[in-house]
């Protein structure tokens, strides 16, 4: 395909031919969103008017695919959200309105359409996979003299947008998100790719975030380990001298102290630490880990939270406890798997979740730092794959770059 530049500071092909190289590369597999209430809708299309009950994370959306499926003005269409059991954007998608729609109108009564488990996970789309490469170049003092970044992902925002977008922007801003190099680098530069899949694929929570972010943070401790640093110290050393420098390094001091990093831990235990910057909302996280049987233990997440103004701090944490959750376990056991052209998973015995027996601890700190809120629903998501994997390169020195994570 071809590559777009998102992102460019100073000359990284020059700086990146001084000093001594660091590359590695990171992949991430196809994901279900795997809620608890599979898709689900109730049409009733009366001469009169359309009702329609329907699971949904897009209402207007879901407005305008009946009217067109079963040629009727939106007006005459009244879509009733009911709670979602889940969502995580699959249930952007209309599919079960618009069948439940259809057949109403075919058959004059009203019509509810409820997939079973095998039906959700076949016929719906998944999160994308992702493939990052990143190259540094470090000088004689351990200083970062340039870092490049190739992010390459299926599709996850175009396939809902209209076509022409796609042309328009060149790059798929959900596919990117948490691509952009945050620290201040002299020399940086992001690349994102786009690879065309014989299979849907689209958002997820945090979309491209928890990828990006797992491939990003990891790469910068092993650059903190390269150059014989502590990966907090590195962190706080790359902040930008601005307003977010300032709200980042707060959080990294205050997730240090709380989870007291760099003291002592029970035998077999580390940590591993990683952060993002997204939408202007910061989060750091702080993961206290051991093995046992081979196993990936993760005992303890310290959380820290700043979306600018708190409204709710009880939001706050729910956001950030679920997220968590569901980036761990992602991080731990998820994968779509492909077989014979089929995706082999149908239900729940073929694909775990995390179970609570295996669910951290989770401390979450929660910061109001400025005038104006952000998001918090998706941004928690981010740092846990990669505090995971630096804190099991500190309790092992092996270097896991593949979600799920095993141990060899």
């Amino acid at each position: 395909g071809k590559g777009v530049i998102i992102q460019k500071e100073g000359n990284v092909s020059q700086a990146l031919e001084t000093g001594k190289m660091i590359e590695a590369e990171y992949r991430t597999p196809m994901a279900f969103h795997a809620y608890l209430e599979p898709m689900a809708a109730l049409a009733d299309v009366k001469s009169e008017g359309v009702n329609v009950w329907a699971s949904t994370q897009a209402a207007n959306r879901l407005r305008g695919a009946v009217a067109e499926a079963i040629q009727r003005d939106q007006e005459q269409i009244t879509i009733h959200p009911v709670y979602l059991g889940g969502g995580f954007g699959r249930k952007i998608d209309e599919i079960a309105a618009v069948e439940a729609a259809r057949l109403s109108q075919a058959a004059s009564r009203p019509v509810q359409v409820a997939m079973n488990r095998p039906e959700d996970f076949r016929t719906g789309f998944v999160r994308p996979p992702t493939h990052n490469i990143l190259r540094a170049s470090l000088g004689n003092n351990g200083n970062i003299l340039a870092i490049d970044h190739q992010a390459s992902s299926g599709e996850v925002a175009f396939p809902f947008l209209p076509s022409f977008l796609s042309t328009v922007l060149g790059a798929d801003f959900g596919s990117y998100r948490g691509a952009i190099l945050y620290y201040a680098v002299p020399n940086k530069q992001t690349t994102a790719w786009l690879a065309e899949l014989p299979i849907s694929t689209g958002w997820w929570r945090g979309l491209g975030l928890m990828p990006n972010t797992f491939a990003v943070e990891s790469f910068i401790d092993e650059l903190a380990f390269a150059s014989n640093q502590d990966p907090l110290d590195l962190r706080l050393r790359y902040l930008p001298d601005d307003e977010s420098g300032q709200r980042v390094r707060n959080a990294l001091l205050t997730a240090a102290e709380r989870a007291n990093w760099g003291g002592s831990l029970p035998d077999g235990h580390a940590h591993g630490l990683a952060m993002s910057y997204d939408y202007g909302t910061i989060m750091v996280e702080i993961a206290e880990i051991s093995i046992e049987d081979n196993q990936i233990r993760v005992h303890k997440v310290t959380a820290v939270a700043d979306p600018g103004l708190v409204i709710n701090p009880d939001g706050v944490e729910a956001q950030t406890q679920g997220a968590i959750t569901m980036g761990l376990s992602s991080t731990l056991l998820e994968e779509v798997v492909i077989k014979d052209g089929v995706l082999q998973a149908s239900n729940f015995n073929q694909y775990p979740l995390l179970r609570n027996a295996d669910a951290p601890d989770i401390e979450v700190v929660v910061l109001s730092s400025r005038d104006t809120p952000s998001g918090v629903g998706e941004p928690p998501i981010g740092p846990i794959p990669a505090a995971v994997a630096n804190a099991v390169f500190s309790a092992t020195g092996q270097r896991l770059r593949q979600l799920p994570l095993k141990l060899g």
